[in-house]
């Protein structure tokens, strides 16, 4: 299988090393394992995630908070584009607190479902990539620019709808963590839609070369019951509908880092 080009876009060569094809200059990688496997983002892609089971949407909230106290990111007033909103269980948090709700899917469906709750939330289909009523002044993404397949055309985008000194917020995992090269190919990042893994300088350097500089790091949690990480650990192995049912039970929950790292960078040139 022909390895496509790094989406670093620091060397067309790279250096490979087991299941992985890295780039030798910033260490992000192509997981050739997950790009051997296909991944479709239909209906059953959030039902197999548990993205609609309110107990886990009421855990991505607790760790959105955390995620903003950490990162000293304030809503208030401002337009926010949270990119991959899944079952959208931030999304009513995100009107309540910001002036203006922009939420992006590649998912059809999961825009239906979530615009029949009533939520306060402008929602668009991210293919073909849309023209939001507002420029933004903060985009969201809560491990989800991990799965966009054209990073490069995405960003211009996002540059050609930004308000003026404009925040990303990003979660994401790091392809260059400790984590990943204690645990390998049991890492809990290795997934089937995790086909490119951006390091720290890797993403750092790709998003600065697009005029996004480094404002502020912080060590994300996240909140997951036990049911959560069991139901990631059947869907790790392929058993996406146990994993579904698994989540029911959710109670107890745990705050959990597994090799991801939070940024917030700023636009000075939009």
């Amino acid at each position: 299988m022909p390895i496509p080009p790094l989406l670093c876009e620091h060397s067309p060569a790279t250096v490979r090393s087991s299941y992985r094809a890295q780039c030798g200059v910033c260490g992000s990688y192509w997981d050739l394992d997950s790009l051997a496997a296909e991944t479709s983002y239909d209906a059953s892609y959030p039902e197999q995630r548990g993205h609609f089971d309110p107990r886990v949407g009421g855990l991505k909230v607790r760790t959105l908070r955390q995620w903003l106290r950490r990162s000293d990111v304030s809503l208030r007033g401002k337009t926010i584009c949270e990119v991959g909103f899944g079952g959208g269980s931030c999304l009513s948090f995100l009107a309540e607190h910001a002036g203006h709700v922009v939420g992006l899917e590649i998912n059809q469906s999961a825009i239906e479902r979530v615009r029949a709750s009533g939520v306060r939330a402008e929602l668009l289909l991210v293919d073909p990539l849309p023209t939001p009523s507002r420029n933004v002044d903060l985009w969201l993404f809560q491990d989800s620019f991990e799965h966009i397949p054209n990073p490069s055309a995405f960003v211009q985008w996002m540059n050609e709808h930004s308000a003026p000194g404009a925040t990303i917020l990003m979660v994401l995992p790091r392809g260059d963590s400790l984590s990943r090269r204690m645990l390998g190919r049991l890492w809990p990042h290795k997934l089937p839609d995790h086909q490119f893994q951006w390091s720290r300088a890797g993403v750092l350097d790709f998003l600065g070369r697009r005029g996004w500089s480094l404002a502020r790091e912080f060590f994300p949690l996240k909140y997951a019951s036990p049911e959560m990480i069991l139901a990631h650990g059947l869907h790790k192995i392929g058993v996406g509908k146990r994993a579904a049912r698994s989540l029911r039970g959710a109670r107890v929950a745990l705050p959990l880092n597994f090799g991801e790292m939070g940024l917030v960078l700023r636009h000075d040139s939009v």
